[in-house]
């Protein structure tokens, strides 16, 4: 028989054991006992929870991994610059973006507040006179630079157009005037003006009648105003359209004059006035 192959030798203490290739194996760790450590220097801080003595420099406690450094002030006591929050970063451009529009925003809120005062009631007047409907209005009194005998300035507005008003014929019928008075003040939209001694042709061209007018308007706030009103050579109404707020009196001068001869009268029949209500 052969002889049976002799036996390995086992390995020495100190040696590896054998591992398959390619499969390192982790050292085993070493656990280290901090049973009897103490502060071993002067220069030593001691941990204040295990006790254990760690070098110097040190925040954290090499065995329980504690805080060092105890907090020297009472709780809470933080100084008032770390208890401010400061931006942690300057805006960008959507934060300028944000600012720009809101600006944009407030400026547009103070141009309509501004608006909304400044034209709020003129607009409103506006509206109302194209909404609303005339309506005629008498004058408290009416008076005239001079009058004709049976011609009195009152004819005017008695609604009659068979009726008349003639400056006396003493003197130039231009700058002659009839005056209206109107308490309280009235908004003033419309004036109609019948001028000749009557509707009828015949009879209309028997006296002058009136070629331009001057329209003088008082206002209780402010100065007067005036306004040129140039008249056909016809029987009938002649509308004028004219809106004033706040008038008070109302003044016609004769400037000119149709068919003005010796001996006739610039008659002005009928003035209608009419106002918003």
């Amino acid at each position: 028989m052969p002889a049976s192959a002799p036996a390995e030798p086992p390995p020495a203490a100190d040696q590896p054991r054998a591992v398959q290739p390619g499969l390192p194996v982790a050292p085993a760790p070493v656990v280290r006992d901090f049973a009897g450590d103490t502060a071993g220097a002067p220069g030593d801080v001691v941990c204040p929870a295990c006790g254990t003595g760690n070098p110097a420099g040190r925040s954290f406690c090499r065995r329980c991994g504690g805080p060092l450094a105890a907090p020297t002030g009472p709780a809470g006591a933080v100084p008032w610059w770390r208890r401010l929050r400061w931006p942690r970063r300057r805006p960008g451009r959507g934060g300028l973006r944000r600012l720009l529009a809101v600006l944009v925003v407030l400026a547009l809120l103070a141009a309509a507040v501004w608006a909304a005062v400044r034209f709020g009631p003129r607009a409103v007047d506006a509206v109302r006179d194209r909404t609303a409907t005339p309506e005629a209005v008498l004058p408290s009194a009416v008076v005239a630079s001079s009058e004709a005998r049976g011609h009195p300035a009152r004819s005017v507005v008695d609604g009659l157009n068979n009726r008349y008003w003639a400056p006396a014929a003493d003197r130039p019928a231009t700058g002659q005037y009839v005056e209206l008075t109107f308490d309280p003040p009235i908004r003033l939209m419309d004036l109609i003006v019948h001028t000749g001694a009557s509707p009828q042709q015949d009879a209309f061209v028997r006296q002058a009648r009136p070629a331009e007018l001057t329209m003088t308007l008082w206002t209780g706030d402010g100065p007067s105003s005036a306004r040129q009103l140039r008249l056909t050579d016809r029987p009938g109404p002649q509308t004028f359209h004219h809106v004033v707020g706040g008038v008070t009196r109302l003044r016609l001068t004769i400037d000119a004059s149709y068919g003005a001869q010796r001996g006739r009268e610039v008659a002005l029949a009928e003035v209608e006035v009419f106002r918003r209500p």
